[in-house]
């Protein structure tokens, strides 16, 4: 498909819009006035066959559907992604181009340096930037389900309340049209932030984000359900009551959610959760009591490394301000 054409008419045309043209062809204005309908004989205005203007709006509407999914300006530079809609053949996505599937159309971006990205139906999804140190979308609303195998950070998702940045991973995004976010990781890993709000998420595990206040405490899809019921509670509203039940139900495994919590909690609270995590994890010498409460990132990042989800040094390494 020749995009000039759409534009300023250049190259050939579309199948489907030549088509269209040749249907409408002949109500194009010659410059003549037409002969009345009116004058017509009154047998014959009601005989016309309708099929014409049923399959030219037929041809309106799918066109009207690339279009409006396929929105851009040809002025701004190329990126190594390609777009491809209902198996038509891909095209090139430009910086700024705007994907918005309708209906029951999805769409897959793919690009031989960075991934897959596979963007269900009724989503709106914009491309910010796209270079070789940052690839950058932006995903107001709807689903996509990414798989990424460019270095670690340097493909990330902004949604309306926090930022995914992938390191080194497959999973799939959804922000509904509050600008609420659910995130689940099928492999690998990825940081939702918002502001001095962190949450790692590992495979198997899911968190949940909200507009003006970030990433919620994320858990293990596995997790037992008084836990994340009790999780989100707390992470609404800071209930103490909550918080004693995700203690309380909280397993080995589960540490991966007290450990974040550790930096979501007040001093009090926050011992009651350090005592809790130390008698499910198995903590080195050097990480104390005191040392913890007192919010040394050494401390934490020694405690995180107990978790045996993966060594924090890196990602102390890649973070940057996003």
């Amino acid at each position: 498909m020749s995009e000039d054409y759409l534009w300023d008419r250049s190259g050939e045309p579309p199948e489907e819009l030549a088509h269209l043209e040749l249907l409408l062809g002949e109500l194009r204005w010659s410059g003549k006035p037409r002969e009345s309908r009116q004058s017509q004989p009154l047998r014959r205005r009601f005989a016309q066959p309708r099929w014409p203007i049923a399959a030219a709006a037929t041809v309106i509407v799918g066109l009207g559907t690339a279009l409006y999914v396929h929105r851009f300006e040809t002025t701004h530079p190329l990126t190594s992604w390609q777009l491809s809609l209902a198996g038509q053949t891909p095209s090139a996505v430009r910086v700024g181009q705007v994907i918005e599937t309708m209906g029951a159309v999805g769409a897959k971006m793919e690009s031989d340096a960075v991934g897959e990205v596979d963007i269900e139906p009724h989503s709106h999804l914009r491309v910010l930037t796209a270079h070789e140190n940052e690839q950058r979308l932006l995903l107001n609303y709807g689903t996509i389900h990414a798989f990424i195998w460019a270095p670690p950070t340097r493909f990330v998702v902004d949604t309306p309340s926090a930022k995914t940045v992938d390191l080194g991973c497959k999973y799939t995004l959804n922000v509904g049209a509050d600008g609420e976010g659910f995130l689940t990781v099928q492999m690998g890993w990825v940081a939702f932030q918002w502001r001095n709000i962190e949450s790692f998420i590992p495979a198997g595990a899911a968190c949940s984000t909200r507009p003006g206040h970030g990433p919620d405490t994320p858990h293990f899809l596995d997790a037992p359900i008084a836990l994340t019921n009790a999780l989100a509670v707390f992470d609404f509203n800071g209930s103490t009551q909550a918080l004693n039940t995700v203690l309380s139900a909280a397993r080995p495994r589960d540490a991966l959610t007290l450990w974040h919590l550790l930096q979501r909690t007040q001093r009090g609270e926050k011992a009651e959760v350090f005592d809790r995590f130390a008698k499910l994890v198995a903590l080195p010498s050097s990480v104390t009591r005191e040392s913890v409460l007192n919010g040394d990132r050494k401390s934490l990042d020694a405690a995180w490394d107990a978790l045996q989800l993966g060594d924090t040094s890196w990602w102390r390494v890649w973070k940057r301000k996003w």
